[in-house]
């Protein structure tokens, strides 16, 4: 699909990639929605391991801390603070997609657009823009965020409320030292 608004000399096009084979899981999704922040900023300027991040149909590859580190960088790519930046809510620029993306081409100069967003410290790179339909923001953001911070949180509980045992060494039937100095 491209646009070409005349008036301001603007070309649109839109990528018409449809993703069918994500994880039903609300860490899959996460990583999903990563991905597609991944492909609208220029995100491998950061500290992290975006690639490992991203790859959602590996979801159980993550280990506990990459999981909660992947989470806290979700929450700093957060719609709210991107959209109408990098990110747009346009139920009809969509399509028959939950998002799509888009490369704006301008003929003129004199159009201002953001070409970089803050994410945490770090300036990045805007590489396209992303239109999305609220329902693809819920089922990519919105829920599994929440799912996974109560998955975090109940993990984080059961890990402390394990109760701490102490048991005797079993005597052996030859005994030995078990102290590595002798004083006399």
């Amino acid at each position: 699909m491209a646009v070409g608004l005349d008036h301001i000399g603007l070309k649109f096009s839109s990528t018409g990639v449809k993703v069918t084979d994500k994880p039903d899981h609300p860490k899959a999704r996460l990583m999903y929605y990563l991905d597609c922040m991944c492909t609208v900023l220029k995100l491998d300027q950061t500290e992290h391991n975006i690639k490992r991040f991203t790859d959602y149909k590996k979801y159980n590859s993550l280990t506990n801390e990459e999981t909660a580190a992947m989470i806290l960088l979700c929450t700093l790519l957060d719609p709210v603070t991107l959209n109408d930046v990098c990110i747009f809510h346009d139920e009809d620029a969509c399509g028959n997609f939950g998002n799509e993306f888009f490369k704006i081409e301008a003929n003129r100069t004199r159009i201002a657009a953001a070409r970089s967003v803050m994410v945490g410290n770090v300036q990045v790179a805007i590489q396209k823009f992303m239109c999305y339909k609220m329902s693809w923001i819920e089922k990519n953001y919105m829920e599994p965020l929440k799912q996974m911070i109560d998955i975090l949180q109940q993990q984080k509980t059961r890990q402390q409320s394990r109760p701490i045992t102490y048991s005797q060494p079993r005597p052996t039937a030859n005994p030995k030292p078990v102290c590595c100095c002798c004083i006399q």
